[in-house]
Parts: structure tokens; sequence; C-alpha cells
């Protein structure tokens, strides 16, 4: 899109084509009878979207390139400005960077390097989303929060974090309570593919990563020191580069029941509408019991039925799940199709088709997105309080494998229900020997607690859950792995 905007003059110098993009913005504005009429044809956001005037800039080119060249020009005291505030000519400092860049940027720097690559993604169609009202578009730049400006400078965690706040951009997606509708504003996340911006994919408010490490996602910062700015920019280099895999990813836009080559189909039959989640989930188990994981990269639903439609957002929902609980390392991409004449009936069809790539299945969130700690079975040192040599082996697991999942019953009890979770953070803990008098009057150890404490985020609803794997080291014996797990009502997926 920015090449056909600048014509000729494009080139393979992002930096370069940017501020041309905006200088030509800026001088022809009068050229046009409306704010609106202008944005259709020269903001990239709505000539991505065919003038749509809710299409927005997911994240700003021009605040990193200003964090970067007063970072690298901070020692002569020169600040850049979009729209000069020292010139009669209001382009003067996107003039001086276009025409001589090197001078103020140098090539060879990390962050020059990291900011063409970001500049790379930012003017394609990865960087471009659809709000639900225009009103939202300003707001993302700067909100009034009780009364108080607050500049969000269009930052995507701060994005994402405010829109559970009712009084920010929470107030977009009001349910009729008044209060935010996290459903709402959930499904509009899957919508524009804005996953990536939280741990593991689970969407969720406790779990949006943040621009900057120990950084408090809600609040947004302005980086200016390098390390910070090159931390920021990997962040948004990795979520723009997940986000374009996501969007460019062929099987999404292929007909559903194709039958075409490299498919598979699975069917089930269900009888009545609420048996509809149970079928999915047969045809779900069937497919992936059948086919290679690696193969996988997106599976899409043909739903065949007489049921009422108000059952798709419940069918919806579970295909959902289904697809963060197989997806182990993220959500596995898929389609969802409804029919319907709006009768109720006793018959539903369900089909599973699967598209299979040989190279790999696409992911969510990779490792060093996702920011999960992972560490290096080498690296662990087993602290003197541990003695429990099963325990030990369990911390290994979840400390080096990124994600590991687990089916756990919350409950705790042989009648509850087993639901899917993901591992955040493992912790080792223990207690002190106990001793009491044995039969022989000797004084002898008689108990010791030993733990690890998990945090685990929920596979279909993303909420963070914490629990405590525990046994005693003085009687656990030959137990194995499995058998502590299940004393605690948990197993590996």
């Amino acid at each position: 899109m920015m090449k056909e905007y600048l014509g000729n003059e494009y080139s393979s110098d992002h930096l370069r084509n940017f501020f041309l993009y905006w200088m030509k913005g800026m001088d022809n504005r009068d050229e046009y009878e409306s704010e609106d009429e202008w944005r259709k044809a020269n903001d990239l956001d709505c000539m991505y979207f065919d003038g749509d005037l809710c299409a927005d800039t997911l994240m700003s080119a021009w605040t990193p390139i200003k964090w970067v060249a007063d970072c690298l020009n901070a020692d002569m005291g020169i600040r850049f400005y979009k729209r000069s505030r020292n010139d009669d000519d209001p382009h003067h400092d996107l003039k001086i960077l276009a025409e001589d860049g090197d001078l103020y940027l140098n090539p060879e720097h990390r962050l020059v390097q990291l900011l063409n690559r970001f500049l790379e993604l930012a003017e394609l169609r990865c960087n471009f989303i659809l709000l639900p009202c225009r009103e939202m578009n300003p707001a993302r730049y700067k909100s009034f929060i009780r009364g108080k400006a607050v500049w969000l400078c269009d930052e995507v965690p701060s994005t994402l974090a405010h829109l559970y706040d009712r009084d920010s951009l929470g107030r977009f997606f009001l349910g009729e309570d008044g209060e935010v509708d996290e459903d709402r504003v959930r499904e509009w996340i899957y919508r524009e593919h804005l996953e990536p911006g939280f741990e593991l994919g689970a969407v969720n408010r406790e779990n949006i990563l943040p621009l900057l490490a120990e950084q408090n996602p809600y609040e947004p910062v302005w980086p200016d020191k390098e390390d910070e700015i090159a931390e920021a920019l990997e962040y948004m280099i990795g979520f723009l580069e997940t986000r374009r895999e996501l969007l460019e990813d062929p099987a999404r836009g292929q007909g559903f029941g194709s039958g075409e080559p490299g498919t598979v189909s699975y069917t089930a039959s269900a009888g009545g509408s609420s048996k509809v989640p149970m079928a999915i989930e047969r045809a779900f188990r069937g497919v992936m019991e059948n086919e290679s994981e690696d193969s996988i990269i997106s599976i899409e639903f043909d739903i065949v039925s007489d049921i009422p439609t108000e059952q798709s957002d419940t069918i919806d929902r579970c295909i959902r799940k289904l697809c963060k609980w197989y997806g182990k390392d993220g959500m596995i991409p898929y389609g969802f199709k409804y029919k319907t004449d709006g009768k109720m009936n006793d018959a539903c069809e369900v089909n599973a088709i699967l598209h299979l790539k040989s190279a790999h299945k696409l992911l969510l969130n990779r490792s060093k997105k996702a920011k999960v700690p992972v560490a290096d079975e080498s690296s662990l040192t087993r602290p003197e309080g541990i003695t429990s040599d099963v325990l030990w082996e369990l911390y290994k697991k979840f400390s080096t494998q990124k994600g590991i999942q687990v089916w756990l019953n919350p409950d705790k009890n042989s009648r509850g229900g087993y639901r899917l979770y993901a591992a955040k953070e493992a912790t080792l803990g223990h207690g002190e020997t106990d001793y009491g008098v044995g039969s022989m009057g000797i004084e002898l150890p008689w108990s010791r607690k030993e733990w690890i404490d998990l945090t685990l985020i929920q596979s279909d609803t993303g909420s963070l859950y914490k629990t405590r794997i525990i046994t005693d080291a003085l009687y656990e014996g030959s137990d194995s792995a499995e058998a502590l797990l299940a004393r605690n009502y948990m197993k590996l997926a």
C-alpha cells in the first residue's frame, strides 16, 4: 500500500518512505473537502480497509523513530518533531532525516537496525486494525480517565490493558449492565489477531505482556535509554511478525468442506442442540488422534444443523476452547461456519476439516515473544532443603518446558471435573522435619513436607490459578511423578 501511495518515490529505505508519506499527506490536506475524505485517500489504515473510517494504525511509526533519533542525538541536544517547532518549514525535521539520515541515525547502530526492521513491518497490513467504532481511534492516543489526561500513544500493551477499564477504552465494550463485557473484548481481540500480546496467547487482563520487563501494562511508558528502546522495538517486531504470519496463513482463506488436496475430514453426529459441543469434541479428538500434530496448521469447522442460531456462540466458544487445549504452545487458528434454517431439530452433523502443511504448525506465540521464563536444566541447582527426587524431577520439567500442560481437578475431589491448564511459573519450598516419639520411646523423624507452588493459566478462560504439589519426602518411597501428581489431583497432558 505504501508503494502504491508513493509511486516512483518508494524505495527499500523504509525510514525515508515514512518521511515522504507524512510530508505528502500534510501537503495535500487542502485538496479535500473534509478530514474524512482526506483520511480515506491518505491514511494507510483507511487505504488498507477501503476507506473504512474505523481503521487504525496498531503501532505508531513516528513514536519509535523519535525514541531512536532523540536517544542517538542527545549529546548534541537535538530533538526531532514530526512537525518542526524550530523552523518556518514544518517539514524541516522530516527533511533532514530523509535527506541526511545517516548523519543522525547511524545505519550500523543496533537501534537503527531494529528500527528499520520495525518500519519494514509497520507499513504492511499486519500493522493495521479495525476498531469497533471510530471514536476509539483518538482515545488510543490520548484518553481522559476520571478527569485526568492519559497519553497511551497507541502503545499496544496499554491499549490491551485499558480495554478492561470502563472509564477508559473499556467504554467501547460495555454490556447491558454498564460494565465492560469481557466476552466482547475477547471477541474483538480474536477478530483482530491481537493474541500475541498475551502470555501463551491466553486472552485475559492478567496475562498482558508488557512493553518492558517489570512494567505494569496499564501504565504507558516512554523509553529513553538505549536498552529500553531496544527491548521495546524487539517486542513490537515480534508482535507484528507473529500477526503477519496469522494474517498470511493460506489455510484461513480456503473454503469450508472444499475437499481439496491436503485436507482430511472427520464427521460426527449429535442427537440434539445440547449435544453439539460433545459432537464437536468427538470430531476434534478424532482428527487429532489420526493426524500428526506437527502437520496441523489450522482447523476449520462446518456445522450443518437445524438448531437455533443462538447456539452459534456456544459452538464457537467450544471450538475456541478445544483449539487452545490442543494448541500447546499457542492456539491453533481456526475457522467457523454455521448453517441453520432457524428451526429446532434432533440431529446435526459436525465436520472438522484439517488443512495440513508439512513444514510446521503455525503457533500463536513463540517462546521468545511470550516471555515465559524457560530455564536450561544444566543451570538449575537443587536447593539443599529439597530431598525428594520425584519432586525435583517434576520441578525440572515445569521449569524447562515452556507452557507444559497439565490436567487439574481444582475442586480436589473424586466428583470434580478436570480442566486443562498451562504452567506459567514453578517455585520450590519445604517445611522443617517434624519429629515424634516411636514405640520404643526414641525420637524419630516423623514427616517432612516439600512442595512445588505452581502458577497456571486456564486454557479455556485465560485466568490465573495457583496450586501446590505437596509430598511427604519421608514416605514417598518408590513413588513415580505420575503417582505424586495423581495424589494432588493432577496429570500431565
